[in-house]
């Protein structure tokens, strides 16, 4: 059980109707039928409650209608399934206690194993020195399967790489590297993970961090990405049937649409980490920074919702929904998977006071 507020600014005294809309899940939302509002800034208190058992979803959403005698406008709620308060276990772990080191950058996939690929950050010298994916069975203990060192490739660096399942089972395998000081992004398709070979073919030029989702709902992928070319990396989203030619549904999402819903920390690093589909909405968790960090790279966990993969709903316009701990509180390259009864969440999480950074996962189970 908790309490959730909304900030609501009228231009006079007046009174509005409060209900709820929608939800997607079997938990329960008390607003307020009617609320007096009085000119400027005014709160509305919902009162949540999650049963134990509740189906797990990507991000339990809530709409709440809020309407006067000449229009109406929705307040949504979103609710994270798993906290700092969760089970936790370190995946992987920095091979120093330095914030030069970390270990990363994630991707998830399923398909009969979990599958987890990061990169490793050995200090600056060392910078996205390899490239791994791991599989379990549990999506808690991960042995290696495929290691890729950038020197093999002559890349400068990896970073962010993700993994999808094709509609016929096969594995698509994205993944990004700094070519002659120009960030790429590239594709290699496989039967199974163990086939995975590097080099990849280009896909994406000035383009770095991909996520991937195949969309059944349409039958083409669909790859959030930072768009090297725009301030602060911006996120593209764009959709594909066949990788031959890419569709772009929104560019610049943070500067263009974040920041009209009062969105100012979400400045740079901009980073996507999961898309997933809920059966109605996209929900995408990013991460990004005000300012440039004291390390490397750091950031800090937002999520933004979408019907239509083009108009985003920003869930964390005032403040960042998870940061960790060290010099930069770095939470971020988050990866999700969740079925009706787990919930998995990974991420590169600063857990040191040196910086050093984990791959770690916070993990609920019914």
């Amino acid at each position: 059980k908790f309490k959730a507020s909304f900030v609501i600014e009228s231009e006079e005294e007046t009174s509005v109707e409060v209900r709820l809309v929608e939800k997607n899940a079997l938990f329960k939302v008390d607003v307020p039928s009617r609320l007096d509002l009085k000119k400027g800034l005014n709160e509305l208190y919902v009162n949540v409650e999650i049963p134990e058992k509740t189906v797990f979803k990507p991000l339990w959403i809530a709409v709440i209608s809020v309407q006067d005698s000449e229009k109406s406008e929705n307040a949504y709620l979103g609710i994270l399934p798993v906290s700092e308060k969760s089970s936790r276990k370190v995946i992987k772990e920095a091979v120093e206690d330095d914030k030069s080191y970390s270990v990363g950058a994630l991707g998830f996939t399923r398909k009969d194993f979990f599958y987890l690929s990061y990169r490793w950050r050995n200090g600056n010298k060392a910078r996205g020195e390899k490239l791994e994916i791991a599989k379990s069975s549990d999506g808690l203990n991960y042995e290696t399967v495929k290691t890729f060192n950038k020197n093999d490739y002559g890349y400068l660096s990896f970073e962010q790489s993700d993994l999808t399942t094709t509609p016929e089972g096969s594995f698509v395998f994205l993944y990004s590297a700094d070519v002659e000081r120009l960030w790429k992004i590239f594709k290699v398709e496989a039967n199974e993970v163990s086939d995975i070979e590097l080099p990849g073919e280009p896909l994406v030029d000035k383009a770095k961090d991909p996520s991937i989702l195949y969309d059944a709902a349409s039958e083409r992928y669909i790859i959030v990405y930072s768009d090297c070319s725009k301030p602060g990396h911006d996120l593209a989203v764009v959709s594909t049937k066949d990788f031959k030619q890419l569709e772009v549904l929104a560019e610049s999402i943070a500067y263009t649409q974040f920041t009209k819903q009062g969105n100012e920390w979400s400045r740079t690093h901009i980073h996507a980490g999961s898309l997933l589909f809920d059966g109605k909405y996209y929900v995408l968790f990013y991460d990004a920074l005000p300012k440039q960090p004291s390390c490397f790279g750091s950031g800090w966990l937002g999520v933004a919702i979408s019907k239509d993969l083009k108009k985003w709903i920003d869930l964390t316009p005032d403040k960042p929904l998870w940061k960790g701990n060290g010099v930069d509180y770095t939470f971020r390259y988050v990866a999700v998977y969740c079925d009706e009864k787990q919930y998995l969440l990974y991420a590169e999480e600063e857990t040191s006071p040196r910086g050093k950074k984990d791959t770690v996962v916070y993990y609920s189970k019914t």
